[in-house]
């Protein structure tokens, strides 16, 4: 049987009876939901895009549901649905938050056709010590808690994000799996790249923002730094200037 959807967890897509000539395929971190995207994905829309939000696999359920998926299935999920839309589209832009950027730049390094990548937040390497007994760990204990919840300045998202309190071992493994193959493929990725992140990043350190812009081969590239922000910055204080410098890189590539 399939998990219930949390409420506000749903994917969207902000369309009209007469579609954009291009689109944006918004896709979430790990342990959050199209929730987290939404308010990005309406504005785009507002300004000339469609905009569509998925939800990857074992996200918007349960942890329980998310422990028994592999990172490649995220990654398909992403990658099929890049597919779906070039097909309707002249222009499919992918803008992805924390571990949904990861996808994005994993999916442009292996697919040309990608026609420009917005990471918010996201990155090539955690720092958290202890990482590195994860796999170990994954095996005696079942989920880790988020203490303090999601990574936000801003406490009153808290209130409001849709996520899962409770990370499970065996997913933080497949994340770290995603980010070693991103690691070993990112200098394929060529199109257009704009890298936003938080000076104050508790989750992708900061250091992420500079590896990820040195390390692809893009020659059309550009660093926005957030410094009212943590890591959820789709929805923290400095998401106006995510928005609009997500629209105006995005303009700029149509």
């Amino acid at each position: 049987m399939t998990p219930e959807l949390m409420p506000g967890a749903e994917p969207f897509f902000y369309t009209s009876e007469t579609p954009a000539r291009n689109a944006v395929l918004l896709v979430h971190g790990f342990t959050s939901s199209c929730h987290s995207m939404r308010e990005l994905g309406k504005r785009i829309y507002e300004n000339g895009m469609d905009a569509r939000g998925i939800l990857l696999p074992g996200h918007g359920t349960t942890p329980d549901d998310l422990a028994t998926r592999y990172w490649s299935e995220w990654y398909e999920a992403v990658n099929i649905a890049f597919l779906e839309m070039k097909k309707n589209y002249n222009k499919v832009f992918i803008a992805g938050q924390s571990m949904g950027g990861c996808l994005a730049l994993l999916l442009a390094a292996r697919n040309r056709a990608v026609d420009g990548v917005v990471t918010i937040a996201s990155g090539l390497k955690i720092y958290n010590t202890g990482i590195g007994l994860v796999p170990l760990v994954k095996h005696f204990i079942k989920h880790k808690p988020k203490l303090y919840g999601p990574d936000v300045k801003d406490e009153r998202v808290k209130q409001t994000e849709v996520h899962y309190t409770r990370m499970p071992y065996a997913s933080i493994h497949e994340l770290l799996k995603l980010l070693k193959s991103l690691r070993a493929e990112i200098g394929n990725v060529a199109c257009p790249l704009l890298t936003i992140h938080g000076r104050e990043d508790h989750t992708f350190d900061f250091r992420n923002q500079d590896m990820i812009y040195r390390r692809v081969a893009s020659t059309q590239k550009k660093k926005v730094v957030l410094e009212n922000t943590y890591h959820l910055a789709t929805l923290d204080f400095d998401k106006t200037i995510v928005q609009n410098e997500t629209i105006n890189f995005l303009k700029s590539l149509c």
